[in-house]
């Protein structure tokens, strides 16, 4: 009697550790069916924005104060989605508000900067909001890319954000930076020939003016490297005497350093020379003040 009541107790105990199991399965499935409801109710919408005109004339003069939400909301869209799909559906749309697009006979959006939308008369550049803005851009450059593959086709919308920028912004280094960064390093499976036109163009057309630039953080170093190794003599040395007095120490001994490595000793010495005077004369001057200084800056010199 004693071993059938336990046997019944044991049993009815497996039971409720079986019923427990299920009961947590289910909970658990549940949850992950609420998770996937909310997520296809963030996926399932729609988003409309009236015309690039009309959100003119609805601003009442506050073209900045809108850009400003609209830009609000796009980067609300891209946060959901990065975290769900990393599909952007909208986000072009939210941009083409901002900044504007080029629109054919049709009215779609070509993706073609200002500059290239002129070059044809049967397109027409249809301005935004507000489209001077360099960190929209360079946001947007940034963005398209965490897509779930990233192919030459995302990239050539990375590329295309950033020179429109550089139209309506041509004094920001980053969206220089931006679009060499792609020509030189995105695209993948390309021609070797191709490939290569590509990373001398983000050299000589991009990465030589963001280093340029005011208050710049490109080291003048990688793009006179980079010209260096591609034999070019003239441009490299053209981009050292734009950068040299506006670097670092440390960079300008680079510079100097790399100078003579590629046979230019006589420049490297002019260039320490310059600075040796400094030091004697004029230490507490910084060297881009003191260059501008000229022969007022020399020792001996009187003022």
């Amino acid at each position: 009697m004693h071993s059938a009541s336990t046997r019944i107790t044991l049993l009815f105990a497996a039971l409720a550790i079986l019923v427990a199991g299920f009961g947590t399965q289910v909970i658990k499935l549940d949850r992950k069916l609420d998770r996937a409801r909310q997520a296809d109710l963030r996926l399932a919408e729609t988003t409309y924005l009236p015309p690039n005109a009309a959100l003119r004339t609805f601003s009442l003069g506050f073209e900045p104060l809108v850009s400003d939400l609209v830009f609000m909301q796009a980067n609300s869209y891209f946060a959901t989605h990065l975290s769900v799909d990393r599909k952007y559906r909208w986000l072009d749309d939210y941009m083409a508000a901002i900044v504007g697009f080029c629109r054919d006979p049709l009215g779609r959006n070509l993706f073609l900067p200002p500059r290239k939308c002129a070059e044809n008369p049967d397109l027409t550049w249809e301005p935004g909001l507000f489209p001077f803005n360099p960190r929209v851009y360079s946001w947007a450059s940034q963005v398209v890319k965490f897509a779930p593959l990233l192919t030459n086709e995302v990239i050539d919308k990375s590329t295309y954000y950033g020179t429109t920028g550089i139209y309506f912004c041509p004094d920001s280094w980053e969206l220089y930076f931006d679009v060499g960064f792609n020509l030189f390093f995105e695209y993948r499976d390309l021609p070797h020939d191709v490939r290569e036109a590509r990373k001398k163009e983000a050299v000589e057309h991009y990465f030589s003016v963001a280093a340029s630039l005011p208050n710049s953080n490109v080291d003048p170093n990688f793009v006179a490297g980079a010209l260096w190794q591609k034999s070019e003599g003239e441009a490299a040395l053209k981009q050292i005497y734009i950068t040299y007095y506006h670097a670092s120490d440390e960079q300008r001994h680079e510079i100097r350093t790399n100078a003579r490595f590629y046979g230019h000793a006589d420049i490297a010495d002019l260039l320490e020379q310059d600075e040796k005077n400094r030091l004697e004369s004029f230490p507490f001057v910084p060297q881009s003040l003191y260059h501008l200084l000229g022969p007022m800056g020399r020792p001996g010199a009187t003022f």
